[in-house]
């Protein structure tokens, strides 16, 4: 059975915090990337590969202490388009 290697996931972010969150994620060079899903509603997609998915748990989690960091379905996310 194949299994995806890539995995995204999005985030609603405060606007003030984007630029924040994308500087943190790439500064961890070469684990993941971020891109814009949604400038409505300050929603990223994250991309990584599936080795990396307990790094960027933990890195989530850690930014999750210092800005608020929301999950969301990219179904959730572009119904609001």
């Amino acid at each position: 059975m194949y299994q995806a290697t890539e995995i995204t996931r999005y985030f609603q972010v405060a606007r003030q915090d984007l630029a924040y969150l994308k500087f943190i994620v790439e500064a961890h060079e070469g684990i993941a990337t971020l891109s814009t899903a949604d400038r409505k509603t300050s929603t990223v997609a994250i991309t990584y590969h599936r080795y990396f998915a307990e790094e960027i748990n933990s890195l989530l989690e850690s930014l999750g202490t210092e800005i608020a960091v929301k999950e969301v379905s990219a179904t959730e996310f572009s119904s609001h388009a």
